[in-house]
């Protein structure tokens, strides 16, 4: 849920409703039926943050930030290199991206805004403090936050990126 109340959704599995947002009253706001988003089968990472959307669809990967309110471009697409992210953090002009295939499970990717597409930074692993990196888990990424949470499934970790 956004700032303003409303509920964001990102279907997979190659639903064509895509992604979505609703009203507090469950009214259809907006949706991604006829948004200029490239390859939009699945969505793999969604963030909120403030009164925006952040996404990463599969199967091209773009960084793709949904302001519907805006009238003059609602929809901003960035091209980027980051294949497979499970959640996303966004502060200003900076991008982290969690998450990926086969051995970059746990890896971090950096990057800032260009005009078109997201530079990278750097690349690193998430681990706790007090660990190696954890095995299954959940992950939700909020404004500049990565949450984790690993098995047994009982506390969150948090990345800032703001931090």
């Amino acid at each position: 849920m956004d700032e303003a109340g409303y509920i964001w959704v990102g279907h997979f599995d190659e639903n064509p409703a895509g992604i979505r947002c609703w009203s507090a009253t469950g009214r259809l706001a907006w949706s991604s039926d006829g948004a200029p988003i490239p390859g939009l089968f699945d969505r793999y990472a969604l963030n909120v943050s403030g009164t925006a959307a952040w996404a990463c669809p599969y199967t091209e990967f773009p960084l793709v930030e949904i302001r519907p309110n805006r009238t003059d471009r609602p929809v901003r697409v960035w091209a980027n290199r980051v294949r497979g992210a499970h959640a996303v953090a966004v502060h200003g002009e900076r991008v982290a991206f969690y998450g990926g295939y086969g051995e970059e499970w746990d890896r971090l990717a950096y990057g800032v805004l260009a005009a078109t597409a997201v530079e990278p930074t750097d690349v690193g692993l998430l681990t706790p403090p007090d660990g190696p990196a954890p095995g299954r888990r959940r992950v939700v990424g909020r404004g500049s936050r990565v949450y984790v949470q690993a098995e047994p499934f009982t506390a969150w970790g948090v990345f800032d990126l703001s931090s």
